[in-house]
């Protein structure tokens, strides 16, 4: 219920951001064609894959933190998420010469969205879990540093449907990395 409940809250955009760029960068050789086939609005079978994969994670993470009452994972874990690509976006470039829905949220013009979620995330993970929460939100801050130098590498700069399926990504990775955390 809860994995159903964070699709519906984003309308299943960074999901489909997910499966866009799943499906370029498996199918895609080049730079060229990995970004033709992120704007093809069909479903391949790499993102198919990893659509469900994600989902059968998140859903069993969460299940299994919600019966150990780990709410604080629950809450920070899309919080980390969130603010790691508050930490891509800025760093990065846009990958299409052209632009796009994403290029809003990429680039220096990116950076006060980083200004604003770094206290929130580092003070929430502070108050909720202590020095393992401090931890869990510099996780997120080379997650999107990391993230940023790769797809600068792989596409030359980012796209909407990649800070989608970064979240997503990091969101299912912090659920998982939660679980052994819990108590």
């Amino acid at each position: 219920l809860e994995t159903a409940w964070l699709a519906l809250l984003t309308r299943g955009l960074h999901l489909d951001g997910l499966v866009d760029t799943v499906d370029g960068l498996g199918g895609g050789g080049t730079r060229e064609q990995a970004l033709l086939i992120m704007r093809d609005s069909r479903i391949g079978a790499f993102g198919a894959a990893a659509l469900v994969v994600v989902m059968l994670l998140k859903s069993a993470s969460l299940a299994a933190l919600s019966t150990r009452g780990s709410w604080e994972i629950m809450v920070l874990a899309p919080c980390f998420s969130r603010f790691g690509i508050s930490v891509l976006a800025p760093f990065s470039g846009y990958a299409r010469p052209e632009g796009g829905l994403g290029k809003a949220f990429t680039g220096k013009k990116a950076r006060w969205t980083l200004a604003l979620s770094a206290p929130t995330a580092f003070c929430s993970g502070l108050a909720l879990m202590g020095t393992e929460g401090l931890l869990g939100a510099l996780a997120a801050a080379l997650g999107g540093i990391l993230a940023a130098a790769y797809f600068q590498r792989r596409l030359g700069g980012i796209t909407g449907d990649v800070l989608g399926a970064h979240l997503e990504i990091s969101e299912t990775l912090f659920f998982l990395v939660g679980i052994c955390w819990s108590r």
